[in-house]
């Protein structure tokens, strides 16, 4: 039973229910019971799944056959491609990465070999022959420039054993020359300026078909008494194991590149010392005439570096030998006029000896190992041939030094205008192996110190 409140306020629905027609009722409960029937029907297809970043990117819809969902014979997938927009994207970044890398490595290289060639031709030093041109002596003759220099199958480091070098000991002594001291011509072995050694040389070859006489640092100078050319050279003696000794021979002709008839005579044979190497003449300004020379003792050291680095160490002294005006008789004894000392490391060598304008005596000489970075060229003074002789406060030349490995063994010709033309070998690399080069260069002297002069630079 309704009470008087309901009876005066019904309910908003009673009153729709009261209101409204029966058919339009019946309608929106239709309408009604659509809409909740489509919301479950939506809740209950599955969420499609966004594809990842990789997929979006690096894969393309391919087609394969079958039956697809809508019953056709071609199913659509989603497949990796190099084709994608991505991978494309990614290839063309790669590109331009390595285009910019190479540009960029190309230019580096450039302007390095510009500066190294701009280095090169500002350099005083010059290489002057490619080749294993060892101990190089020079004279001038005429307006022309003689190099002259140890067998080419010597001292080679790291030679492989199926290359050979052209004319691989073939020659006995080799020669190189040049018009202008910058432009050097190598001769073949057919030039050989000592094709016969003196009777004291040991003959024969070795296993590697080369001169068992093993010649080293020739040097040559003209006497004044017939105006003959004297070849100075070392070579193994063959009375001994493997020492080498000085000798001589005297050209046939007017010129430095002979042929020479040798002498079957030693200068220097100390043998139970190790032997005498890097013969080289000098005939002073009163017209005395000297040979100074090395005593080979590193050949009989206790083994080490160059044969003389494991105590105690043997000397090798530089010898000054006094000579007939002949230039090939030795007068008197000879005298000591520089010997190793602990910097020079196994020994002292090549001794070379001039005089400059001030009539100061310089003794250029190597130490060191010619087979290692320690090698160098050093000089020593004195106001008396015979010494004794004050050395320089550091090398004049060494590794490293104008990109040199290993400078020494100089040779010197005077220029005639107050300079020396000096050539010498570095350490250089081939492809028969590490080989000695020879390379050029201008001195000059300022009181009791040597410089290397620019006069040799490239303009």
């Amino acid at each position: 039973m309704a009470t008087e409140g309901s009876l005066i306020s019904p309910s908003f629905a009673e009153f729709r229910k009261r209101s409204l027609p029966s058919h339009i009722i019946e309608s929106q409960k239709k309408e009604a019971l659509a809409m909740v029937s489509e919301k479950e029907s939506e809740d209950e297809q599955p969420r499609q799944v966004q594809p990842s970043l990789i997929k979006r990117y690096f894969y393309k819809k391919a087609s394969i056959s079958g039956t697809g969902d809508s019953g056709s014979d071609e199913e659509t997938i989603l497949r990796f491609s190099f084709l994608s927009r991505g991978f494309i994207t990614l290839a063309v970044l790669l590109c331009m990465i390595i285009v910019a890398t190479l540009c960029a490595v190309l230019a580096t290289i450039y302007v390095r070999h510009h500066d190294k060639e701009e280095a090169l031709r500002r350099s005083p030093v010059h290489e002057a022959v490619f080749a294993n041109f060892a101990d190089p002596a020079v004279i001038e003759h005429e307006g022309l420039f003689y190099a002259f220099a140890t067998t080419n199958a010597a001292g080679i480091l790291a030679q492989p054993h199926n290359t050979t070098v052209v004319d691989y000991g073939r020659s006995n002594v080799q020669i190189a020359t040049s018009p202008d001291f910058k432009n050097w011509t190598q001769l073949d072995y057919k030039h050989d300026p000592l094709p016969s050694m003196g009777n004291w040389v040991k003959s024969g070859l070795t296993e590697k078909q080369v001169p068992k006489a093993n010649v080293w640092a020739p040097a040559v100078i003209r006497r004044a008494t017939d105006n003959k050319f004297i070849l100075y050279y070392s070579a193994a003696a063959e009375n001994a194991t493997r020492s080498h000794c000085i000798g001589a021979a005297i050209s046939e002709t007017s010129s430095p590149a002979g042929p020479y008839s040798p002498l079957n005579t030693t200068i220097a044979c100390p043998i139970s010392k190790g032997g005498a190497i890097d013969p080289s003449p000098f005939i002073d300004t009163d017209g005395s005439f000297y040979v100074v020379y090395k005593v080979d003792g590193n050949n009989v050291g206790n083994g080490g570096i160059c044969g003389n680095s494991v105590p105690p160490l043997a000397s090798t002294p530089i010898k000054l030998q006094r000579m007939n005006a002949d230039g090939v008789t030795p007068e008197g004894l000879d005298v000591t006029i520089l010997d190793r000392i602990e910097q020079d490391g196994p020994l002292v060598e090549a001794p070379v000896l001039v005089k400059s304008a001030e009539g100061i005596y310089f003794l250029f000489f190597s130490s060191g190992c010619t087979r290692d970075p320690s090698y160098d060229v050093k000089y020593a003074w004195s106001k008396n041939i015979e010494g004794p002789y004050r050395r320089a406060s550091k090398p004049l030349l060494k590794t490293d030094d104008f990109d040199l490995n290993a400078p020494g063994s100089i040779g010197l010709t005077d220029l005639g205008d107050g300079t020396f033309g000096m050539v010498f070998h570095a350490r250089v690399e081939t492809l028969y192996g590490r080989v000695r080069a020879m390379y050029t260069s201008i001195i000059r002297f300022h009181g009791t110190k040597v410089v290397i002069d620019r006069k040799n630079v490239v303009s």
